[in-house]
């Protein structure tokens, strides 16, 4: 497994980079936060480690991460001169796998290291990536070329559960399951016209594609590239 850096300078790039080279891990590093995205592009088993001088680089660096879909588990490595919980805990719901402050003990970076390896891909789903937006479940938001849609909580709890598993088809009593978990479930036509709802929020956000593919007779199915919907397909089976 390889491990790549991004650091505010050559020094620190070297140190870190030597650390994990002693743990077994092979190692490279990136200049800017653009050439790290593209380097984790082309490993997606790599792991990020963002050596970063203040929070806010940080944050939004994670964030533009997942917003570019990006599974890498990232590693963030916190200047201890501006390190508090409260920036920690905003790195970390911004898609960070694990915040340290810095500089770190080459024993303990390497540890971390090594439990992130364990633990394997990145899986938090805090961005759904679609044709035309991306929602992100920190803001309730799908947001894509200066619009903005913000899903209700049984609608986003929907829309994560299918999105978890695209080769997957999701009987409505799966979905009740997700949305409701046992607790006072109303009857499970409510299945439909969350769908229903959904549907029309996200058409409008992706450019009139649908991405909800409804499977007659088995429930439903998350398609990430979209689809064309066929109207006059769902009218004529509705007048039978």
């Amino acid at each position: 497994m390889r491990v790549i850096v991004l650091a505010p300078s050559r020094e620190v790039e070297t140190d870190l980079r030597m650390a994990a080279e002693s743990a077994g891990f092979e190692s490279a590093g990136e200049p800017i936060p653009q050439e790290l995205c593209s380097a984790l592009y082309r490993d997606p088993d790599s792991i990020a480690v963002i050596r970063s001088p203040n929070s806010a680089f940080a944050a939004v660096t994670c964030r533009d991460f997942r917003k570019a879909d990006v599974r890498n588990l990232i590693f963030v490595l916190l200047d201890a001169g501006v390190w508090d919980s409260g920036s920690a805990s905003l790195i970390l719901k911004c898609g960070a796998d694990d915040v340290q402050p810095a500089p770190i003990h080459s024993d303990e970076f390497v540890a971390r290291l090594k439990a992130l390896a364990r633990r394997g891909a990145y899986n938090d789903h805090l961005f759904i990536k679609m044709p035309g937006c991306v929602y992100d479940a920190e803001t309730g938001n799908a947001e894509g070329g200066g619009r903005k849609q913000h899903l209700t909580q049984t609608e986003a709890r929907l829309l994560t559960a299918l999105a978890l598993d695209p080769s997957k088809i999701f009987s409505k009593a799966d979905l009740m399951d997700h949305m409701y978990g046992g607790e006072e479930e109303p009857e499970q036509k409510i299945v439909d016209v969350l769908v229903c709802k959904l549907r029309r929020k996200l058409i409008e956000m992706n450019d009139g594609l649908d991405v909800v593919r409804t499977v007659w007779g088995r429930g439903y199915q998350f398609e990430p590239k979209g689809f064309t919907p066929d109207y006059r397909d769902a009218r004529s089976r509705r007048s039978r």
